[in-house]
């Protein structure tokens, strides 16, 4: 007793303590593994949460209001290029997925409300856990404000959306991990998804396969001397060699009797010219050893100075494009030597194999000579500048355009409805970090400070959400606690089982991918994880990163939805 006092007092001395007590304990336990399966830290904020909450916590809901501002903020402005970008005629499949999967995730958790006599608030929660989507929580919790309850029917509202996500969270997680990993695939007809993806590999023009865990270390470029031979390389022009190991390695400076030629892709060498071949150190060797022999004259080396940089894909007339198209479309405008060795979206690696496609907003990182490198990023976009500043006037202000959009009301059969804080201030981070990718000059936000303050102002709303769910936590849980789990296994199973039939009959997608589109379409990464790691291969993300971004989207808009119409 005299513990449980000391704990109250603490906390009534510091009421900011039991935040950070509950992201602490929380994210200790979301490290916790059972089998493949962990809680993860939100999840184990959330249980710390409520467990802290039960000695009874006065919670602020202004730092409630700002964590949750912050959050959403940053969950648009990391996903509004990639949003944006899927918006396009060679995504619209998946597209038209995601918004099939959402439809199908609403009629079922309004069905189940109906025949199950849900009230608004476990309805809501039903769908933040079943769907691992947190950030419903807030948009449903919002719209409960605006339905003109009183305030201890909001409270309890509230507090069913946190425990039902609570108890839901894990049964949504372990379900949509497995059904995505290892059930949809054998639904599909799909023995062994290692062999799929093995041959979605070659399909995509893929010529080795590197075993689950290795990479290949001579990535970087390499620059080796080669005078040329008689009868080897003599009479070949510039643009022959590089086309021989498709643009691989290029001819930087060449020395003819003393003197520096201009370097044109029509110009043929000759016996005995001084050459320098600067690329991938396979391709140099590989070049140098048909044109002549290697030189220890280096002077054609000297100073000549390699760059990395990632380049973020906007232009239109790019997106959509494989590798081996783009590479056709530059190389004729663009000098040689600068090669593409990662690509990522979403912060996710994709293949680079020749038929892989690109899309705006993937990021492209180049290694190369300066000119070539520059030459090639206007080619395909803009540059990322490596930049820790914050332009705080343009975060304040989205989050502005956030708060004032979110006040708007609109009248829907004669009752005043608006987005909220949440809807607001997801569809002003949207357009601010779509607006901020296509012009550079003003308002940067480095990448990881947007999902620090994402991830960041996420914990400690849920943390505060928790802990005002504390005291009635064991009532709700008394009431419809062994209903939750079955009904959450329900909303994981019925989208994505229509979901998958859809993707294969409907969209055509191959197996391999829809493996990592279901992932993405209850925004899961665990479950892509999963399937990438049954197909020991990256391939499922090509399938994961549209749905992904789309959902992300559509899931918290939908926590309003709920509310509304249940």
């Amino acid at each position: 007793m005299q513990l449980m006092e000391l704990i109250r007092d603490l906390i009534a001395d510091s009421p900011i303590l039991p935040l950070f007590l509950a992201v602490a304990i929380g994210y200790g336990i979301g490290r916790i593994r059972i089998g493949p399966f962990s809680l993860g830290g939100l999840g184990g904020t959330l249980v710390a949460a409520i467990l802290i909450g039960l000695v009874g916590v006065d919670v602020d809901e202004n730092i409630k209001t700002i964590a949750f501002a912050l959050f959403i903020y940053s969950l648009g402005y990391v996903s509004g290029p990639q949003f944006f970008g899927s918006l396009g005629r060679e995504t619209l499949g998946q597209v038209h997925l995601a918004l099939f999967s959402t439809l199908v995730i609403f009629l079922t958790i309004w069905t189940l409300a109906q025949i199950f006599d849900l009230d608004k608030g476990t309805a809501a929660g039903l769908l933040a856990g079943a769907t691992t989507e947190s950030a419903s929580i807030g948009t449903a919790s919002e719209a409960l404000q605006n339905l003109g309850l009183d305030d201890d029917q909001v409270r309890q509202l509230q507090n069913n959306i946190a425990v039902t996500y609570a108890v839901t969270y894990l049964f949504g997680l372990i379900l949509v991990v497995t059904f995505s990993s290892r059930i949809a695939p054998r639904l599909m007809g799909v023995g062994d998804l290692k062999q799929a993806a093995a041959a979605l590999e070659q399909k995509l023009g893929a010529s080795t396969q590197l075993e689950p865990g290795q990479f290949e270390f001579l990535r970087d470029m390499v620059v080796r001397v080669y005078r040329v031979d008689e009868g080897s390389g003599a009479s070949l022009s510039i643009d022959d060699v590089s086309g021989r190991f498709k643009q691989a390695v290029s001819i930087q400076a060449i020395d003819r009797g003393g003197q520096t030629l201009v370097v044109t892709g029509s110009l043929r060498l000759q016996a005995g010219d001084l050459i320098s071949l600067v690329g991938l150190p396979s391709a140099v060797v590989a070049a140098g050893r048909m044109l002549g022999s290697e030189s220890t004259d280096t002077r054609l080396a000297e100073g000549l100075v390699g760059e990395i940089r990632d380049v973020v894909v906007t232009r239109e007339d790019r997106s959509g494009k494989t590798v081996s198209m783009l590479r056709e479309e530059i190389s004729p405008v663009a000098p040689h030597g600068a090669f593409a060795i990662r690509l990522t979206r979403l912060n996710r690696e994709i293949p680079i194999h020749p038929r892989t496609e690109v899309q705006r907003g993937d990021v492209v990182r180049l290694i190369g000579l300066p000119q070539s490198v520059d030459r090639v990023t206007e080619e395909l976009g803009y540059a990322l500048e490596p930049s820790d500043a914050v332009d705080y006037v343009f975060l304040a202000l989205g989050i502005i355009a956030g708060i004032l959009v979110g006040d708007c009301t609109v009248s829907i059969a004669g009752s005043p409805i608006s987005l909220g804080i949440g809807g607001g201030c997801l569809i002003s981070g949207l357009v601010f970090g779509w607006f901020q990718s296509r012009i550079r000059s003003i308002g940067n936000l480095p990448p990881a400070t947007a999902l620090h303050l994402r991830d960041f102002g996420l914990a400690i709303f849920i943390a505060s959400v928790g802990l005002a769910a504390g005291p009635q936590a064991w009532d709700v849980i008394g009431e419809r606690g062994l209903m939750l789990p079955v009904l959450s296994i329900i909303v994981v199973m019925v989208p994505m089982i229509a979901s998958m039939i859809y993707a294969r009959k409907v969209v055509g997608m191959d197996p391999v991918l829809v493996t990592g589109a279901l992932g993405g379409l209850l925004t899961c990464t665990a479950a892509l994880n999963a399937a990438a790691a049954e197909a020991e291969s990256e391939m499922p993300v090509l399938g994961y990163t549209v749905p992904y971004a789309i959902s992300n989207v559509l899931l918290t808009l939908l926590g309003p939805v709920i509310v509304l119409t249940v």
